[in-house]
């Protein structure tokens, strides 16, 4: 072997080494990216206060009139009172959390009488 062809095989296994330097270097920082996305938090989720006294619930109409701010804010908190239409997995998505947003409203309200009111409008939802 001539001293000019080692040059050039020294010269030739230092670019390949080098590259692959480079190519473990980019999959590290890749990794990295990766990692800080998923640990960046949730958003927190939408919320709408609903205006209501203890002796709503003396009565039928007062609670209906509660049960029914109730239903208007889960709407807006899901996205299902701008009158916009939604994609069939957007809709399906907007009802469920429509659905959980109210189920969870009544829970922590926690009147029986709502509950009551809550359980026969899902019923013939459903």
């Amino acid at each position: 072997m001539t001293h000019p062809n080692s040059a050039f095989v020294l010269r030739r296994a230092s670019e390949r080494l080098t590259a692959g330097a480079a190519a473990l270097a980019l999959t590290f920082l890749t990794l990295l990216t990766v990692d800080v996305r998923a640990s960046e938090p949730e958003p927190t989720p939408a919320k709408v206060l609903v205006h209501y006294s203890a002796t709503s619930f003396d009565t039928a109409e007062g609670t209906a009139d509660v049960y029914r701010k109730l239903k208007t804010a889960a709407r807006t908190v899901c996205g299902l009172s701008d009158g916009s239409r939604l994609k069939v997995g957007q809709g399906i998505a907007a009802r469920g959390c429509f659905e959980t947003a109210l189920a969870d409203a009544v829970r922590r309200i926690d009147s029986p009488k709502l509950t009551s009111v809550h359980t026969k409008s899902s019923r013939t939802l459903g």
